[in-house]
């Protein structure tokens, strides 16, 4: 095996070719649902970067998208994650991991997906 380094521009342009036989990449969710991450997965998409492809996993994952009722849409999904795994779509390696110290006395902090805490909501209670 040879590790190749590049810019992210050009290791992005790189894995979106195809060019790689073992790529690193990286996301955030930026919103608290499965589709999320589990969308990277279906063919066609941009950021799918191994093309991974599965008419299962396609043909649940647009079922869930039509799927109003919450719970069962997150089983749809569930079991369109079990398909990707079961096929080893992706290998995640480690997860971002936030620790925050917060005094019990602050009000207006909220745990996100995203680690992000404006301060114009954040203040201490009297």
């Amino acid at each position: 095996m040879e590790l190749y380094n590049s810019e992210v521009a050009v290791h992005y342009a790189d894995i979106r070719q195809g060019d790689f036989d073992v790529a690193r990449a990286g996301w955030i969710g930026d919103y608290n649902d499965a589709q999320n991450f589990l969308s990277l997965l279906e063919s066609g998409v941009s950021n799918n970067y191994g093309a991974y492809s599965s008419p299962e996993f396609d043909a649940l994952m647009s079922e869930a998208a039509n799927t109003q009722d919450l719970e069962e849409r997150a089983d749809i999904m569930a079991e369109a994650e079990t398909i990707a795994l079961e096929d080893s779509a992706t290998l995640p390696i480690y997860y971002y991991v936030s620790r925050n110290l917060v005094s019990p006395d602050l009000s207006g902090w909220e745990t996100n997906i995203e680690d992000i805490h404006r301060s114009r909501w954040i203040h201490f209670d009297n």
